[in-house]
């Protein structure tokens, strides 16, 4: 397709973005096809291809529109026969998701689906084996034809059915969605009524109502479905000029968009749509015999008033046919609930180029109103309204952050489910069984970590599979079961997020990696008395493999590299545990968010530094008798029978101190990962909201700071990083 106009690429937009979702929608669900519940998740995955199939065939994508009938017409064998798919169905679907997933990503950047109609009639044609296979017909599969006649509108599956298999959920989404589709709809009809020449808005508004149609029917919503079709035939006759597109068309338009929307108005909507059907008054007159169509449709395109009014001031009715047609009406709505309001939509989608701006807006006034509370012109004098306003201004800007934080996070399912299809895929490749099961995939996450942590997971769980979990053949001589296991775990630790690859493998070989570490020069010396935590770190080196061949999954020497710099970025740490023989656990540490945080405010010499209050245990004056010195020339804190490393921060980023002597400052007890700590500083500043800056790209990476902050006086503050400056300056 060339050029598309600012509205064709509106709508095209619109379609690769509902695409892409679906996708991931049906994503998530697959692996639960094969569970007891499964046909609930056929049907849910049958609606959202049914959804994109719609879609595409109102913009003439045929190769989506091929595949996505194809594939619906394999899961309406399981649908209408209950029957669960097998292993090979799944990775059939799997593969259809993928391509599909592909020529989506075509019309995103070429507006077209063209190029693919020799992978497209392949595509087809093997799920149309598995369908020929399902219903033992033998033969060769139909041709294909190239432009296949528009699909009809499905019928709606027994109601009985349907009930016990579409969940509130899909309800709710569907009424979300619905409600979208009519606002859009309005929007385009209004802006038609500026321009009816406007015939790009008619075939919108023709495939919003076409996709409305279409999930009404799946939803068995008898009423919407009825209503949108002859809303869709009005639109068809705008489209081919069987009917002007003027005032009175655009009313009509209007009308009935409206008249869609109440449908989803009532609270007990469902029950309501498929027990009775809605009759306008006009079409009660006309079947009481009190007037015919002709003068309704008058009296519709000149509707000031009540179309019953209007029928009678013209003489076409009398006031008893009307009263008469209002109590059919009324008696046909019997038990609907009286219901005025509007439906509350409990979603909306934002770009989220918008969400990230408002993120970086509010740091800005975190520290705009840091900058203004803590003016120097404000010192020594008494302000009492101002100290007021103050805290009333901190009070709404804290929960205006908290609101930004909690927009910005999103459950690890979608992240999850992407490393269950991987570990489905690569197991296979590697002729390994793998029983892979996932904990904690509520948990929430800044939307952003989540985008930068997925390498770092998909290169551990290659590594597992690889060079972890070991054949069948050696996991019974090791008297294993053959069956290797792999766990994906989630869940908060303070102001962390810990997400933890397990699996039961062979484990890390220490002597196997020192042994490389030496050969490529990492190390001069086998490191005999190193601990593990030290070996370990080895392997995070760049291009250090302990695999004797590159296979398809993994080997290169490149994957643990990648993992370590990502999480980096992310000022995150990674822990391992290893039992050789027992398997390994490697544990990432995220912040929950990388951009506010609260802290203490400490300085020594002329420096300020900040520290995460989460990180802070406690302050306290040392005594001499609480001071040892090692052997090693360091010292250490005994704290009510608790020996702690004593760190002392002038020491470490070697600058001029007030204080030398441990028992002249202020002692700090941190904590990370387990671990405590005493920091030895000059004074305590304060506390307050901290809004992380990255430092800037000449200073490179600082070991134990995470990045920097402006202060409510315009100073700039180190942020400490608790956890690497315990495991770089403790040993």
């Amino acid at each position: 397709m060339t050029n598309p106009d600012n509205e064709t690429k509106d709508i095209i937009d619109s379609f690769v973005s509902e695409g892409y979702e679906r996708l991931e929608d049906a994503e998530q669900k697959m692996p639960m096809l094969e569970s007891e519940n499964h046909q609930e998740i056929v049907n849910t995955i049958f609606r959202l291809f049914h959804s994109i199939k719609g879609s595409a065939g109102y913009l003439n994508f045929e190769n989506i529109k091929q595949v996505t009938h194809e594939a619906e017409t394999l899961l309406d064998i399981f649908r209408k026969e209950g029957k669960k798919p097998c292993q090979d169905e799944v990775d059939l679907l799997y593969q259809t998701l993928d391509f599909l997933r592909q020529l989506i990503g075509n019309v995103e950047n070429f507006f077209d689906d063209k190029g693919f109609e020799e992978k497209s009639a392949i595509m087809v044609n093997t799920i149309s084996e598995s369908i020929k296979n399902l219903r033992n017909i033998p033969g060769n599969p139909p041709e294909i034809p190239l432009n296949p006649a528009p699909a009809a509108a499905p019928a709606a599956p027994a109601a009985p059915e349907l009930d016990s298999l579409v969940t509130p959920d899909l309800t709710e989404k569907f009424i979300t969605e619905s409600l979208e589709l009519l606002d859009s709809s309005e929007k385009s009809a209004l802006e038609l009524d500026k321009n009816p020449n406007g015939k790009e808005k008619i075939r919108e508004i023709f495939r919003n109502i076409h996709t409305l149609k279409g999930n009404a029917g799946f939803f068995s919503y008898s009423v919407v479905e009825k209503k949108s079709m002859e809303l869709e035939n009005l639109l068809e006759d705008m489209r081919n000029n069987k009917i002007g597109v003027d005032k009175s068309c655009i009313t009509g338009l209007l009308r009935q968009i409206d008249s869609i929307r109440r449908e989803f108005v009532n609270p007990d909507f469902e029950g309501n749509n498929k027990s009775r059907e809605y009759k306008p008054i006009g079409e009660i007159l006309v079947e009481m015999g009190a007037t015919n169509e002709e003068a309704v449709q008058k009296a519709l395109e000149d509707q000031s008033k009540p179309i019953g009014e209007i029928l009678v001031s013209s003489g076409q009715v009398t006031q008893q046919a009307v009263k008469k047609a209002l109590d059919i009406q009324q008696k046909s709505l019997s038990g609907r609930t009286e219901h005025t309001g509007e439906m509350q939509r409990k979603e909306i989608r934002v770009d989220t180029s918008k969400l990230d701006k408002l993120f970086d807006l509010v740091g800005e006034l975190i520290t705009a109103q840091g900058l203004v509370v803590n003016n120097p012109d404000l010192k020594g004098l008494k302000l009492e309204n101002f100290s007021k306003s103050a805290n009333a201004l901190n009070k709404i800007t804290r929960e205006i952050q908290e609101v930004t934080m909690m927009i910005r996070m999103i459950p690890l399912e979608g992240l999850f489910t992407k490393m269950t299809r991987l570990v489905r895929d690569l197991s296979k490749k590697s002729n390994k069984t793998i029983d892979f099961e996932i904990s904690g995939a509520e948990t929430e996450m800044d939307k952003n970590v989540i985008e930068q942590i997925s390498d770092p997971l998909v290169h551990l769980l290659r590594n597992a599979i690889d060079h972890g979990i070991e054949s069948p053949q050696i996991r019974c001589l090791n008297k294993k079961r053959e069956t290797g296991k792999i766990n994906l775990d989630a869940k908060y630790e303070g102001s962390e997020i810990w997400i933890t690859v397990r699996d039961d493998g062979a484990g890390l070989n220490r002597s196997r990696i020192m042994d490389k570490a030496v050969e490529k020069g990492l190390l001069k010396n086998p490191m005999q008395e190193a601990s593990d935590k030290d070996v370990w770190r080895i392997i995070f080196e760049p291009g250090f493999s302990t695999a004797e061949n590159i296979s398809e999954v993994s080997g290169r020497g490149v994957g643990m590299d990648v993992v370590k710099k990502n999480i980096d970025k992310l000022h995150g740490k990674i822990d391992i545990i290893s039992a050789e023989g027992k398997g390994s656990e490697f544990i990432l540490k995220i912040p929950l968010t990388m951009a506010i945080i609260d802290g203490i405010t400490i300085k020594t010499g002329e420096n300020l530094y900040s520290i995460p209050l989460i990180d802070i245990v406690e302050f306290f004056k040392a005594k001499n008798e609480q001071i040892t010195r090692t052997e090693e020339g360091g010292e250490v804190v005994n704290l009510r029978g608790q020996i702690m490393p004593l760190i002392k921060l002038y020491e470490v980023f070697n600058i001029k101190s007030r204080y030398t002597q441990p028992t002249e400052g202020i002692n700090i007890v941190v904590k990370s990962g387990g671990r405590k700590a005493c920091i030895f500083i000059d004074e305590i500043i304060g506390n307050q909201q901290i809004v992380i800056k990255s430092l800037s790209e000449y200073l490179g990476k600082v070991d134990g700071i995470s990045g920097c902050s402006i202060l409510g006086d315009g100073n700039v503050s180190f942020i400490i990083d608790t956890g690497s400056f315990i495991n770089r300056w403790v040993s």
